[in-house]
């Protein structure tokens, strides 16, 4: 049994209550599972060329990413989260108890971000009515990837076709995704890659007036996997199937490829006007 101990949390910007609960949660296991297990923090170096009226710009900068060596299981006891005030702020406090299991040694760490930018310098977890998504994909050894936007219960397939196996990539490569060949050949950053198959516009869209959520899912296999089953929205342009099938797929897919492993980036999208 894994316990959290007694957690406390500034009230995390821009969340409804409920949202706000989930994170609070969530990071309680993530520190009960950090405690227990470890955390493990990989600095990387990335080299950065781009031009402009013929002169080149060449950098490096240094990139920090931190992942828990856990796994959580199950949820068995929560106590909280309780509202509370600090110093005229909201805060919440919150235990968690539950199973968990330090990573598989078979297990691939993904790093796996969404970004506000082509080379990935800034990680973001909130996004703007008509914002396009930017992410960074990377993994220590080759494999093979898909990636998915799941928004309403319904998840769509970013891929330029549904038919094909999913795309290979290469270990200790870093990847751009989902950014416009224009931009990509105006500056490109030779420490870095680009998948021809993740490379369109997807733009998130939020019509209310109150923040929404989405999420996006990268799935990692060491070996070639097929897509789920899906249909053809005429509505969204796009390939699509219910959350339901999409985790039935997930499912076989960890049951039956080896090195299967899901990362799912929670994505908040805020509406350009508030009143």
């Amino acid at each position: 049994m894994v316990d959290s101990g007694i957690q406390e949390f500034a009230h995390p910007e821009g969340r409804s209550p409920k949202e706000a609960e989930q994170w609070i949660i969530e990071q309680a296991q993530i520190r009960a599972m950090a405690a227990e297990f470890g955390m493990r923090v990989q600095s990387e170096s990335v080299h950065l060329v781009s031009e402009s009226n013929g002169t080149l710009d060449d950098s490096f900068t240094e990139l920090n990413v931190s992942q828990v060596q856990g796994e959580w299981l199950e949820t068995k006891e929560i106590e909280g989260p309780t509202k509370m005030l600090v110093d005229g702020e909201l805060w919440w406090s919150v235990r968690v108890k539950g199973r968990a299991r330090p990573l598989r040694k078979d297990a691939v760490l993904m790093d796996f971000a969404l970004v506000s930018d082509l080379y990935g310098l800034e990680r973001v977890d909130a996004l703007m009515d008509g914002d396009r998504i930017r992410a960074v994909f990377k993994v220590p050894v080759d494999g093979f990837v898909m990636f998915f936007h799941l928004e309403s219960d319904v998840v769509h397939a970013l891929s330029n076709s549904d038919s094909e196996m999913s795309a290979a990539v290469k270990g200790q490569r870093r990847y751009s995704l989902f950014s416009t060949e224009s931009e990509w050949l105006e500056s490109k950053g030779p420490s870095m890659e680009r998948l021809s198959r993740y490379a369109w516009g997807f733009q998130v869209t939020n019509p209310e007036m109150v923040e929404s959520t989405a999420m996006l899912i990268g799935v990692f296999a060491r070996q070639a996997f097929p897509p789920p089953n899906m249909e053809w929205s005429g509505a969204d342009e796009m390939w699509s199937l219910d959350e339901e099938d999409f985790e039935r797929w997930i499912k076989q897919g960890a049951g039956r490829l080896d090195g299967f492993q899901v990362e799912r980036l929670p994505i908040r999208i805020r509406p350009k006007t508030r009143y």
